[in-house]
């Protein structure tokens, strides 16, 4: 090392430059963007504030609407027409406000615009629907009271023509702004879309109502017997603690005939008596050959097996050429529901007292229909005319209470006797068949024909099952289908391995105590606790069912095996099969389901159980 160099020797040595330059914003920049993000930071202030201005618009409009539909249901024209100035005037201001500077300086903020957009359409709606259709509306209808709409059993059709060249002038109005209300899209402000979400729905409901409203009231006003025609409707009360594939076992059966909208509800009595009517006379209806190999000779003479079809527009066709042959009456049209419908109307119109002083009310119909009953009474082979009065009792009181409450309901109580409707008819606990064709189209709109389903791209599976133990077990009955993960085929196809479960849930105390008429009369039974059931599984349109095997847990008693037949039903590939199950067995069946190609996952469709 050189001498005049030493290691304790301050060096100068060059910075070596970063490999990134450093960038540091002038001062001055630095100070202006603070000044610009404080200020939207004020501007998001201010703008809550103007959101829950408006929003507080919108509470105020919502009371006035309620004092509104107080008055009309009260037949106070005046005062109903002084709320209605009256709330278009809050509508205004709530239009104007969202229309006003701050809410068009906020559609320019990506961050706001789509909730400033739907604001303002959302108050456009609201304020074109009172000035274009509530304020005619009411001028036309104030002063005609709701609760005489409906009164002893009767519909008013003089009233109800009255309302309808109202109702349809406005009907456009309406169907327009639901259309536009439905196309908007969520923003970021939970508040607005809340209020986005509360109108949609009814909105929608009403459009779908009154896209055709002068149709739709003619339709209805035929169906009341306008213009003192007699209209007669068969009224099947069916229990689904003995399963049928439509439904239930129809044990009674009512009548209605309603001429200028008045309704003449006959007692309910026993299927028995249009049965014996039938059969005693040889007065089957006409099946076909596919229906024959499915179900066999009952489906056509035995009045109680009307509902061994799954398909109800069938059921309805039967029914009517059975009670045309029993009693020369042409029926106008054939109504099903079960105890889980009558528990749902009772929740709204209060409970009934039975004949023997059983309160039977919204929470306890299917219970007390479907196994009380037959616990408390028992029932015999040769007897049991406690259960069939209390079911038939049940029954006509609890539409009788439904006719003589519906002229006390407000709009939110014919709003949920509607929202009933269509979830019975869904699940297919309500029903209806009508013999007019343009009627049962309706029908169908209004998803209550019970009719299988028909459009191929809304495919269903059915897995339905007919009871043959000749009993009420069914009420321990457990029906599952696990569809499976879809596998696509190279030709386009999809397919799923399914499993269908069928569980027989009763317990032994049960099995040992429970009536025989609940656990059944089969001699095929091999213990009491025993369930012997015929299952159809019908493929969708265009889908087959392939590899079906049905596991049995347990060896059948001689002569209760068929054989599992293949065939064709309503045009679709169709299997059915005896099971037959001990307490706590579950008889599987699976299969594999190709649907066609471009078709979406199946839904499945099973006979409606005693239990929601």
């Amino acid at each position: 090392m050189p001498a005049h160099f030493r290691p304790s020797d301050d060096v100068d040595t060059p910075d070596l430059p970063d490999s990134k330059p450093k960038f540091t914003l002038p001062r001055p920049a630095i100070t202006t963007l603070k000044v610009i993000a404080g200020c939207l930071l004020v501007f998001a202030v201010v703008f809550s504030v103007f959101v829950f201005r408006v929003l507080g618009k919108v509470d105020t409009a919502k009371a006035q609407a309620a004092d509104l539909e107080q008055s009309l249901l009260n037949g106070e024209a005046d005062q109903a027409r002084a709320q209605t100035s009256e709330l278009v005037g809050t509508l205004a201001s709530m239009r104007d406000s969202v229309h006003g500077t701050i809410w068009n300086i906020a559609s320019f903020f990506p961050l706001f615009g789509r909730d400033v957009s739907n604001a303002q359409t959302l108050a456009d709606c609201a304020y074109d629907l009172s000035q274009n259709a509530l304020v005619p509306l009411v001028d036309n209808i104030a002063g005609i009271r709701l609760a005489d709409l409906v009164v002893e059993h009767s519909v008013n059709t003089e009233m109800l023509g009255s309302m309808r060249s109202s109702v349809v002038a406005v009907s456009p109005v309406l169907v327009t702004n639901a259309q536009t209300i439905a196309s908007l899209q969520p923003g970021i402000i939970g508040p607005i879309n809340d209020k986005l979400t509360l109108l949609r729905e009814p909105l929608s409901d009403a459009s779908e109502l009154l896209k055709d409203a002068d149709h739709l009231f003619g339709m209805v006003l035929d169906m009341l017997g306008d213009g003192g025609q007699t209209r007669t409707y068969v009224l099947l009360a069916q229990t689904n603690a003995e399963a049928r594939a439509g439904g239930g076992f129809p044990g009674s059966v009512g009548m209605v005939n309603v001429t200028n909208g008045y309704a003449e509800l006959s007692e309910f009595h026993s299927v028995g008596t249009i049965q014996s009517i039938v059969r005693d006379n040889g007065l089957g209806a006409q099946i076909s050959e596919d229906e024959m190999q499915a179900f066999g000779e009952g489906l056509s003479n035995d009045a109680a097996s009307v509902t061994y079809t799954p398909d109800f527009v069938r059921s309805g066709q039967i029914a009517q050429q059975q009670w045309s042959a029993a009693y020369g009456t042409s029926i106008d049209g054939l109504v099903a529901m079960d105890p889980v419908f009558l528990q749902r109307i009772l929740a709204l119109t209060g409970g009934i007292v039975a004949f023997d002083g059983m309160e039977v009310n919204g929470e306890n119909a299917a219970s007390e229909l479907l196994h009380n009953v037959y616990l408390r009474y028992g029932y015999d082979e040769y007897g049991g005319d406690e259960e069939d009065l209390f079911f038939n009792d049940v029954a006509h009181k609890s539409f009788s209470n439904l006719l003589d409450t519906m002229g006390d309901f407000e709009l939110e109580a014919f709003s949920r006797l509607w929202n009933t409707i269509r979830q019975s008819g869904a699940d297919r606990r309500f029903q209806v068949w009508m013999a007019n064709e343009e009627q049962e189209a309706f029908m169908q709109e209004m998803t209550v024909s019970g009719a299988i389903q028909r459009d191929i791209a809304a495919p269903e599976l059915g897995v339905y099952v007919n009871d043959n133990t000749w009993s009420k077990i069914c009420w321990y009955l457990d029906v599952s289908t696990d569809l499976g993960p879809a596998q696509q085929n190279a030709d386009g196809t999809t397919t799923y391995h399914v499993t269908s479960h069928f569980r027989n849930t009763i317990s032994p105390e049960a099995a040992a105590q429970d009536p025989d008429y609940v656990t059944g009369y089969n001699p095929l039974k091999r213990d009491k606790s025993d369930m012997i059931e015929t299952v159809y599984l019908m493929a969708p349109i265009g889908a087959t069912i392939t590899d079906y095997v049905v596991s049995r847990p347990s060896e059948l008693a001689p002569d209760a095996l068929l054989p599992d037949q293949h065939l064709a039903l309503y045009g679709r590939d169709t299997w059915h099969s005896r099971i037959q199950i001990l307490q706590g067995e579950d008889a599987t069946i699976s299969y594999t389901l190709t649907m066609p190609a471009g078709v979406g996952a199946p839904t499945v469709r099973t006979s409606p159980s005693c239990h929601e």
